[in-house]
C-alpha cells in the first residue's frame, strides 16, 4: 500500500475524530487503558489540528491514520531510566490507525517515513515515544522497529506509567 502524510486541517476534524474513537474503543476491547475517558477527545484533537501537530496519513485518497508530533515533550523531562540522548528529538504521540487499514502497514509507515521525515526537516537526531504497559500491538511495533526501551515516564494528564522508547536517526 502507498501513503502519504499531511498536516491536518480543520475540515478533516470528523473524520480524524472517528478514528481516534475507533481506536479507543479497540483499547478498551483489548484490556487497554491508554485512552480511557475519552482521551483524546474532540476538543484536544481540534487544538492538534489549529496547533499544526496532527499529521493525517491517507492510503489511495482515503484516511488512513493519525498522529501528533512535538518537539519537546514535558512528560519525557523526567524518567525512571535513561534516555539515548539528552534531547533534540521528535516525540510523536496518538499514533491511531483507522479500523479498515489495521495491519495494513499504516503505523510503520508512521514510525519509519513520516515521523523521520518531520524530525529532519526539524533538525532532530532522534524519536521517541510512549506507551501504556498493556497497549501490545504497539509494544510490539516499536521493539520490533529497532526502538529501544529507555525506561518509564508518567503522564501530567493522570500520573499514569508509561514505556518510554527513543530511536536513532
Amino acid at each position: 500500500m502507498q501513503f502519504v502524510y499531511r498536516c491536518a486541517t480543520g475540515a478533516q476534524l470528523d473524520e480524524i475524530a472517528d478514528i481516534y474513537a475507533g481506536a479507543q474503543a479497540y483499547m478498551e476491547a483489548n484490556g487497554n487503558p491508554q485512552w480511557a475517558r475519552g482521551f483524546p477527545d474532540r476538543t484536544d484533537l481540534r487544538g492538534g489540528i489549529l496547533g499544526g501537530i496532527i499529521y493525517a496519513v491517507f492510503c489511495e485518497g482515503e484516511m488512513a491514520a493519525a498522529f501528533s508530533v512535538v518537539n519537546h515533550e514535558g512528560n519525557y523531562d523526567e524518567i525512571e531510566g535513561k534516555w539515548l540522548t539528552s534531547g533534540n528529538y521528535l516525540a510523536v504521540h496518538r499514533l491511531a490507525v483507522a479500523e479498515k487499514f489495521r495491519g495494513s502497514g499504516a503505523a510503520k509507515y508512521i514510525i519509519n517515513v513520516a515521523a523521520p521525515e518531520l524530525a529532519a526537516a526539524r533538525g532532530r537526531g532522534s524519536i521517541r515515544m510512549d506507551t501504556h504497559e498493556k497497549n501490545k500491538p504497539m509494544l510490539n511495533l516499536l521493539r520490533e522497529q529497532g526502538f529501544t526501551e529507555c525506561g518509564i515516564v508518567y503522564t501530567a494528564r493522570d500520573n499514569t506509567a508509561r514505556v518510554a522508547f527513543e530511536k536513532l536517526l
